[in-house]
């Protein structure tokens, strides 16, 4: 069997991992750009732009919001600065994606400036029911009291 290890120049971090700073930078990077840089995106994208957004077929049909719905408008108005509006968009950006991403991207970070590996929560296998509970949560309360603009 072929265990995968990490290469770094400082050597074993904590429980034997190995971390390889560069690309731990490069996940954080990536993230915080994205972060950055889609929501500025669509804020600048002509106003006309909207209507070829894709349809979300369980919206289509069943009538009920899927947990991404309306997430292309609600970074939109993230790169407006209109965070209410956003909300309204899609809740399931501001209580769950924005938080992962950016608690990723601070587990990346530490791990390219330390040089050890830093475990995520989110590697165990404990951590799968709480996460599906949460996004079905989200997505219930969503579709039972929906938010309107």
């Amino acid at each position: 069997m072929h265990k995968a290890t990490h290469e770094t120049a400082e050597g074993e971090g904590s429980g034997g991992h190995r971390v390889r700073r560069g690309a731990e930078l490069l996940k954080a990077l990536i993230g915080i750009a994205f972060l950055c840089a889609a929501p500025l995106f669509l804020a600048f994208a002509p106003a006309w732009a909207e209507r070829y957004y894709p349809t979300c077929f369980l919206r289509l049909a069943t009538g009920l919001y899927c947990p991404g719905c309306g997430t292309l408008r609600a970074c939109r108005s993230l790169g407006s600065l209109d965070i209410w509006e956003a909300f309204l968009y899609n809740p399931f950006l501001f209580l769950f994606i924005i938080p992962l991403t950016v608690y990723l991207c601070v587990i990346f970070l530490m791990r390219a400036f330390t040089g050890k590996w830093v475990p995520s929560l989110l590697s165990s296998h404990k951590a799968i029911l709480p996460v599906a509970a949460l996004i079905a949560a989200i997505w219930i309360f969503r579709n039972v009291f929906p938010l309107t603009l």
